[in-house]
């Protein structure tokens, strides 16, 4: 009887789970901010086998009936931008219950995900389990910081994720791309195989950039009401807020971001359908290179911004 109800509260638990997800279609181009990311990601849709991907789909929903298709699709998305990070950054902790348990699924398959992995990173992509299901908050502050600079964000992000901007950057973080050399930056934080320099170059170039600009203006009140139109334009003028406090108001982070951003963008379960007006607290510079457009990184061949690595239920990385 106290194992029937165990599996029955597991059941219902899960089945509350992913009907947050909603059945909408996913972004094309898996929503990529930078320039060429449509190479990037061609590259990673020819590393998957569409037998391979029908195969693994149908074995999970079989074995996960309180998932729907379209949940799957959206987990699966999701997982697919966890691999772009994984080709960009030495190491990508995963923190997402849900994409995590895709992977899973994928892993069943050995051969098929070793071809995968081989052909898309010349390397395994390890899973590693972590035990402690917390994430580590300077981390994840640095996760949020890189996939929002490369993805547009949607509701469903939201909700596989748990939300972005919710834990500072570390300190740890701030202080080596405040004062390491783009090259010493480049072999501690990005993978090694001479791929994409550009994009990890013009990484670097915004966060540290984005650092100079929170000290210049510290002590001030930098922040202002500026009215947004979609949620990527709310998550792209939030990257320049989340260093800056993330600087100096670390111990006060999540008070402060959620003040900032609407709140409809700072919970991870509400949807809002249709694009609106929402004030948001941005820098406003007209000479600012974060003036709300995600494209400018410099001068190197990339566009959006970005950054680094955290953990949750799973720690992953490739050997490098």
């Amino acid at each position: 009887m106290v194992n029937f109800m165990s599996k029955l509260k597991s059941y219902f638990f899960a089945n509350k789970r992913t009907r947050r997800i909603m059945n909408v279609p996913v972004p094309v181009q898996l929503g990529i901010y930078i320039e060429r990311g449509e190479e990037l990601v061609e590259e990673l849709n020819q590393a998957l086998y569409p037998h391979f991907l029908e195969r693994m789909k149908y074995r999970f929903l079989q074995e996960h009936p309180n998932w729907q298709p379209y949940e799957f699709d959206w987990a699966f998305f999701e997982l697919k931008r966890y691999f772009v990070m994984n080709k960009i950054l030495k190491s990508v902790p995963m923190f997402s219950k849900e994409v995590d348990e895709v992977w899973h699924e994928m892993l069943m398959f050995t051969r098929d995900y070793e071809q995968f992995s081989k052909q898309f990173y010349q390397d395994m992509l390890h899973h590693t389990p972590n035990l402690d299901s917390k994430p580590i908050p300077g981390e994840r502050g640095f996760f949020d910081w890189v996939y929002l600079s490369l993805f547009e964000s949607t509701p469903n992000s939201r909700v596989l994720w748990g939300g972005f901007l919710k834990y500072p950057i570390s300190q740890n973080i701030l202080e080596d791309f405040k004062t390491l050399s783009e090259e010493e930056l480049l072999n501690h934080y990005f993978r090694h195989n001479g791929e994409w320099m550009d994009l990890k170059r013009s990484l670097i170039k915004k966060m540290k950039l984005q650092i100079e600009e929170s000290e210049q203006i510290k002590g001030e009140k930098p922040f202002a009401t500026k009215k947004t139109q979609s949620e990527a334009e709310v998550y792209q003028y939030a990257l320049l807020p989340a260093v800056y406090f993330s600087l100096f108001y670390e111990n006060e982070y999540e008070k402060v971001m959620h003040d900032a951003m609407p709140s409809e963008y700072y919970k991870a379960t509400q949807y809002n359908s249709g694009s609106f007006c929402s004030g948001f607290a941005c820098y406003v510079d007209s000479d600012s290179k974060y003036s709300g457009h995600h494209g400018d990184w410099g001068d190197s061949g990339g566009s959006g911004d970005s950054g680094g690595s955290s953990c949750s239920s799973c720690g992953g990385g490739c050997s490098s």
